[in-house]
């Protein structure tokens, strides 16, 4: 009697800190985006890195837009991309790549976006500030430079978290938001992009769609012309960072249409309504024009126009889409990766029925997304953990898994939820664990991994790593 009583009084209490912690979950948020500084931190020095380079990857074009524009006052990377490559002993190809590609007016060309150099420039130019004041200015490759831009990237990360939770607690339970923001950013390849590969562009892109969409829902009883331009703004941001996230504006198309039919459909319709609801749509797109012209001016500089695709009609096939590829294969499915997504999706029906015109929006944007990445020729996205694309996409994602929780929690006990939520993402960070072993030389994943190795061989990860610590 008194082992049940024992056991009756644990389970009350543990339920109690439970219910607590979903009430109250910021204190769990800060310890968790401290173990991501933390761990990255620890692994700049435990971890030997690509070239012994803190950003590398695409992360290197992103960096040089900075470099260049700050300690050369130009776009001209011949320099950049000549130091960076004095490094590079490993993959000549890479090299010759990076040295020999030019624009069609005979720049060092650059494929990539210039927002997350726009993102990192304040503390760049502090860290050049206090470098050169200490007399340790160097050629911008050092660790004293890039370290501070990827802890930035995660700070940038967990802002969009803290952004999304709001908005999600707002329309769901506390406890659907808690478990859709836990899901989306363990559960899924955000874990990753934060955690391990800073560098890339998607954890700013979730932090610009998340702060998009936190713009939406503070506006949601009326904006102002003020609001809407500010908006606009916010979706200059995220095209700036990513040119395909311009289609996430779709819902501000949508709710500017809903304006439009309440300013022309009224029974008390003014001439002043309707201008006003006109304008408002102005606005929004002046906004989001002013914000991407430090794209259209590098355009311009490195390629002669300030509109182009610098990647050349040929990286994209507009009538040989693989969207079931880009959903399900095993080569970097958005849902074979990230099987907690298709929860998400399906709580956009849910999430139609709460808001129709963010349902609506969340289900047209999914889609458009879908299409996009789907007709480029890299559609699986190179070198990635999942479906790195559609990161952008999360904050619908999370809406929609916090709109499918509320939907079955009826039905469905809180404990099992929890329980299949930490299944989810110990799932995940055993994926991300023979993912990163693999990059290291340690273990195997195939180019296009067999069901094997995504289920079964990441229950080894952890005796590979510890075998590896050993043998250090």
């Amino acid at each position: 009697m008194q082992v049940a009583a024992e056991h009756s009084s644990f389970s009350i209490n543990f339920r109690a800190r439970v219910d607590a912690l979903i009430a109250r979950p910021l204190p769990l948020f800060l310890a968790i985006f401290f173990v991501f500084l933390i761990v990255y931190g620890a692994s700049i020095f435990l971890i030997p890195k690509r070239y012994g380079r803190l950003i590398v990857g695409d992360g290197i074009y992103y960096y040089v837009y900075l470099r260049s524009a700050v300690l050369d006052g130009d776009l001209d990377f011949t320099n950049d991309y000549t130091i960076y490559q004095a490094f590079n002993t490993e993959d000549p190809i890479k090299k010759k790549e990076m040295l020999e590609r030019k624009t069609p007016i005979g720049m060092a060309a650059n494929l990539f976006s210039v927002g997350p150099a726009v993102l990192w420039s304040p503390i760049f130019l502090l860290t050049h500030l206090a470098a050169s004041a200490l007399g340790q200015a160097s050629d911008g490759f050092s660790f004293w430079y890039e370290a501070p831009i990827l802890f930035l990237s995660i700070t940038y990360g967990f802002v969009g978290i803290l952004l999304l939770y709001r908005v999600a607690a707002d329309m769901f339970s506390r406890f659907a938001a808690f478990v859709s923001i836990l899901g989306i950013w363990l559960a899924t390849n955000v874990v990753y992009y934060m955690g391990v590969s800073p560098s890339a562009s998607h954890v700013l892109s979730l932090f610009t769609s998340a702060l998009f969409i936190y713009l939406w829902w503070r506006g949601r009883n009326g904006r102002t012309r003020a609001n809407w331009f500010v908006w606009g703004l916010s979706a200059g941001l995220m095209a700036l960072v990513r040119w395909q996230d311009v289609l996430i504006a779709v819902l501000a198309l949508f709710e500017w249409a809903a304006e439009i039919w309440r300013a022309t459909r009224g029974e008390r319709r003014t001439r002043a309504q309707i201008f006003q609801a006109f304008g408002s749509g102005a606005l929004f797109a002046l906004g989001l024009v002013f914000a991407f012209i430090p794209q259209m001016v590098a355009w311009q500089i490195l390629y002669g126009s300030p509109l182009t695709a610098p990647q050349g009609g040929g990286f994209f096939q507009f009538l040989r889409p693989e969207m079931v590829n880009v959903w399900f294969s095993t080569k970097r499915g958005l849902f074979s990766w990230s099987p907690i997504l298709i929860f998400a999706v399906i709580g956009f029906i849910p999430l139609y029925q709460k808001n129709r015109l963010l349902g609506a929006a969340a289900i047209v944007i999914f889609l458009l997304e879908t299409y996009v990445n789907s007709i480029v020729n890299d559609w699986w996205g190179g070198e990635a953990f999942g479906a790195r694309r559609f990161i952008s996409l999360m904050p619908f994602f999370a809406l929609g898994l916090a709109a499918f929780v509320d939907s079955i929690r009826a039905r469905v006990s809180q404990t099992l939820i929890l329980v299949a939520l930490g299944a989810l993402i110990v799932w995940n960070n055993l994926f991300l664990l023979q993912y990163n072993l693999w990059l290291h030389g340690i273990g195997h994943i195939s180019a296009i991994p067999t069901l094997q190795e995504m289920t079964l061989d990441k229950f080894t990860a952890p005796l590979k790593a510890l075998e590896k610590l050993r043998n250090r």
